[in-house]
């Protein structure tokens, strides 16, 4: 797995009780995570071609600003939840594993 989702990964690990304990800082970070997710995922080249559509297709309309995916995603819980649901594929599939 390319390093800059390992280290998404591992920073995401940090974050505990989001949804029941929200606060100012987890926000932030959440916020920093996602961005570099949405940054990063398009330069991992071929790797991409290794995760669902739905990460890929969602990444590259919101990169291209996609209104609707731009509005979805100025929620901090529903870009947790994408950083969620990519944390357990990466889990699931072995792809990546708790440090």
């Amino acid at each position: 797995m390319h390093k800059c989702l390992v280290e998404i990964c591992q920073e995401f690990e940090t974050v505990e009780d989001f949804l029941t304990k929200p606060s100012e800082e987890k926000n932030e970070l959440i916020n920093s995570l996602f961005l570099d997710f949405m940054e990063g995922f398009p330069s991992i080249k071929e790797e991409k071609l290794e995760y669902p559509k739905e990460f890929t297709h969602d990444i590259s309309l919101f990169n291209e600003g996609n209104f609707m995916l731009v509005k979805k995603f100025q929620d901090v819980q529903m870009r947790y939840l994408m950083l969620s649901d990519f944390y357990d594929y990466v889990r699931l599939t072995k792809k990546y594993k708790k440090t």
